[in-house]
């Protein structure tokens, strides 16, 4: 039962990812770099690829937006110092809020790094400025 409930769980959090994911919270530049825009975030878990489509407004170093996917929208904030790149959001899964962290490091016009879903284990990132 448990099993079957985790599986679940991680299925949700995938298919939302594909939808809401892709929400850098914290993403990092270096200096004079600006990562206003759209975006394209690719978050693979345990359940494949999810691509999503994000918006990034920046201010200074405060990084804010929406992430949209199979599964609907989702607004993130986050920030950025020097190349380190870091950004959150909460998504509602069966009554239960989880909370997903992406950290990275931006180059150029691609962001990379590690998303966590909380308990329910890490994956890995790629954002490509569209």
């Amino acid at each position: 039962m448990m099993k079957s409930l985790r599986i679940g769980i991680l299925a949700c959090v995938a298919l939302l990812l594909g939808a809401c994911a892709g929400t850098p919270s914290q993403p990092s530049q270096p200096k004079g770099a600006d990562l206003s825009g759209n975006w394209i975030l690719t978050t693979e878990s345990q359940m494949g690829a999810q691509d999503a489509a994000m918006s990034v407004r920046q201010t200074g170093s405060a990084l804010a937006g929406t992430i949209t996917g199979q599964a609907g929208s989702v607004d993130y904030t986050g920030s950025v110092n020097g190349s380190a790149v870091a950004f959150d959001f909460v998504i509602n899964i069966q009554g239960t809020d989880l909370k997903l962290d992406y950290s990275g490091t931006v180059e150029g016009d691609t962001i990379k790094g590690k998303a966590v879903f909380g308990q329910f284990g890490e994956g890995t990132f790629t954002a490509k400025r569209k």
